[in-house]
């Protein structure tokens, strides 16, 4: 069986809890935060379902659970329906893994500002948004999640001048604002998911569907403007949002239809840190946190 080194490598060249999470954040000896290493139960549950890009990593997360991992996780694990039983949750998966940001989404430039509240500038459109995101924060050193409405408005000079500063010619496609409690200002290890926020029935209907999340996590390195460290450069990470959950009122049968709510995530904790960055990075975090993570990681651009 191949290596992990040899998967992530492989990868790069063909594409290229104890507990569950509590109260108190873990750090290390270099003060960074512990991963959650949380990840989506029914991707372990049904590894040859999604291709044969996946079916390896996935097939060596799910053994590394099932012999390593917490008594939570291994039940979870092991409790998943059969796959004939399944083809719905699948087929909801496989739509999150299409709608993943590419390779050249992935390495294009963002930006977010601390300033007016929190701003996010992007080279790339937010599969199915309109003029409104759903925008969740959580910072490095906190476990709490905030939501809250982003409004899709006009960049400013100050924004296009910052824009170019950063290296990058041509303008953003769009520009979001949105106004986060006053105790998450100024942070910078923090994590920001959006995702598109209908705003009738029908454009419910075609979110389900088609609308994809993305995840930001700004960072501050050598390519970043450190003579304003409220604005920031961003790596843009895939999200496992999905707007899409089985309205069952039709009776017992498989539900295609969104009843207005998120799909409830369930996941469970791979014990193997670096399988558990392989598997998250080819589809997406089940922690907000961990994506920071992920990102801080020396190896991360393997991932890319």
């Amino acid at each position: 069986m191949e290596s992990l080194h040899e998967i992530i490598l492989r990868d790069r060249v063909d594409s290229a809890e104890a507990a569950l999470s509590g109260p108190f954040v873990v750090r290390d000896a270099n003060g960074r935060s512990s991963p959650d290493r949380l990840f989506e139960c029914s991707l372990l549950a049904y590894p040859d379902a999604f291709g044969e890009k996946y079916t390896l990593p996935l097939s060596q997360a799910r053994e590394s659970v099932l012999r390593d991992g917490d008594d939570c996780s291994r039940k979870l694990l092991e409790s998943s329906p059969a796959r004939q039983n399944a083809e719905s949750e699948i087929k909801r998966l496989r739509r999150i893994l299409a709608g993943r940001p590419s390779a050249t989404e992935r390495t294009a430039p963002a930006l977010v500002m601390w300033r007016e509240g929190l701003t996010i500038v992007l080279a790339h459109p937010v599969p199915g948004a309109g003029n409104s995101l759903v925008v969740r924060v959580q910072v490095d050193a906190h476990p709490d999640v905030v939501a809250m409405r982003a409004e899709r408005v006009e960049a400013s000079n100050d924004i296009l001048d910052r824009w170019r500063a950063m290296g990058y010619p041509r303008a953003p496609h769009s520009v979001w604002r949105c106004s986060p409690p006053n105790w998450i200002f100024g942070f910078h290890r923090f994590v920001v998911e959006i995702s598109p926020n209908p705003q009738g029935f029908n454009e419910a209907m075609l979110i389900a569907h088609l609308g994809a999340g993305r995840l930001l996590v700004p960072h501050l390195d050598a390519d970043t403007n450190d003579s304003d460290p409220m604005a920031m450069r961003a790596s843009v990470m895939p999200s496992g949002w999905s707007y899409l959950r089985g309205d069952r009122t039709m009776g017992s049968g498989h539900a295609d239809f969104p009843n207005g709510a998120p799909h409830p995530s369930l996941a469970v904790r791979v014990p193997d840190s670096d399988l558990f960055a392989l598997c998250a990075s080819m589809t997406w975090t089940a922690s907000l946190r961990d994506a920071i993570w992920i990102r801080d990681r020396s190896d991360y651009r393997l991932f890319c």
